[in-house]
């Protein structure tokens, strides 16, 4: 744990210090390593791909990161992608009248006091069109799995509440695919993301 690279990100949050190690794809929360996001989804609701063969899932995945590292890049550092997908994100943002506030932010959820699990948000977002800021959640897949999708972005959602003290006002999908480009609306269900936190506590201990 050490010897991180420069994917590697560490952040402190609320006195914390939070490691994301990208090689592995894990959370450390004070050297302690803690769940994903992404898990405590996988743990509650089954998952969509159990059919799909695993090099098929695995060329898809690196697909989604190439498309996620060519938006931070940009946002970050105004470097232009090549790819349809990134140019289908740049209409939208256009359309919808979007700007990134942030990118690739980290986030830590508590329950009770203890932490549970720690994640890394896509984006905070702020439209010409929508009172306040939200949560943008970008999305390569054919499909949207809604349940995942809505489940993943309200505890998102909880997390950057809890760990920055900043109201969430609305949740928000880039869809991009070469001949898909549309901005989902994800609802705000609070007491689903809690629930399902405790669920996940349950079933752990």
């Amino acid at each position: 744990m050490n010897q991180y690279n420069s994917l590697d990100i560490t952040e402190y949050i609320k006195g914390k210090r939070v490691d994301y190690i990208d090689e592995t794809h894990t959370y450390y929360v004070d050297g302690v390593k803690v769940p994903s996001v992404t898990q405590i989804v996988a743990a509650i609701l089954p998952s969509p791909y159990s059919d799909v063969e695993p090099t098929v899932l695995q060329q898809a995945a690196s697909r989604g990161v190439a498309l996620h590292k060519e938006i931070e890049l940009y946002e970050k550092h105004q470097l232009l992608g090549s790819s349809i997908e990134f140019n289908n994100y740049l209409f939208l943002k256009k359309y919808h009248r979007i700007k990134s506030l942030d990118n690739e932010k980290l986030v830590i959820i508590e329950h009770e006091g203890k932490i549970v699990c720690a994640g890394r948000l896509d984006m905070i977002i702020q439209s010409e069109l929508v009172k306040g800021i939200g949560i943008g959640d970008v999305k390569r897949t054919y499909d949207i799995h809604f349940n995942h999708l809505k489940l993943q972005l309200n505890l998102y959602r909880l997390g950057y509440m809890q760990s920055y003290g900043h109201t969430i006002d609305y949740l928000k999908c880039f869809h991009l695919r070469k001949f898909i480009y549309e901005l989902i609306d994800i609802p705000i269900d609070e007491e689903y993301a809690t629930h399902s936190l405790i669920k996940f506590i349950e079933k752990a201990s």
